[in-house]
């Protein structure tokens, strides 16, 4: 008879802790989404910046825009994984051809940006910018509060 309580306990720890680990990585799933996106925002600013001459370092702007293709490539990645949580929209997953495609746009904007930057500058690169700064317009959608 105690062996029939036992096998039972056993299975409940390891259901508990298959659980516990689970859950332990949704949230890391979640920590690294929330991390890209706030990276996305960091580069945004620092380009921002450069864009409206508030700080002295035009020479940087290909790098931002780079940063910021390569953040847009592994945020469509981290959001394959069908797993709402932290602010993501369960909507992400009902429409995501648009919304991996938003991160696509923004990838290859980014690119154009970091090539016009290193061949001609602010004078080339800035008409180009305003592209990156679609931020609003997917957090509108797929951001909840």
């Amino acid at each position: 008879m105690m062996f029939k309580y036992l096998g039972a306990a056993l299975a409940a720890a390891v259901f508990t802790f298959g659980l516990s680990t689970a859950h332990a990585a949704d949230k890391d799933v979640v920590d690294y989404r929330q991390n890209l996106m706030k990276s996305l925002g960091a580069h945004a600013a620092g380009l921002g910046a450069i864009a409206q001459n508030k700080v002295p370092y035009g020479d940087n702007l290909a790098h931002h825009a780079d940063a910021i293709a390569a953040a847009a490539d592994a945020a469509q990645l981290a959001f394959d994984q069908n797993l709402p949580g932290g602010k993501a929209g369960a909507n992400i997953w009902e429409n995501w051809e648009d919304f991996s495609g938003r991160f696509k746009a923004l990838a290859s904007s980014a690119r154009e940006v970091a090539a016009a930057a290193r061949s001609g500058g602010m004078a080339e690169a800035g008409p180009k910018i305003g592209g990156l700064f679609t931020c609003k317009s997917c957090h509108d959608l797929y951001k909840t509060e």
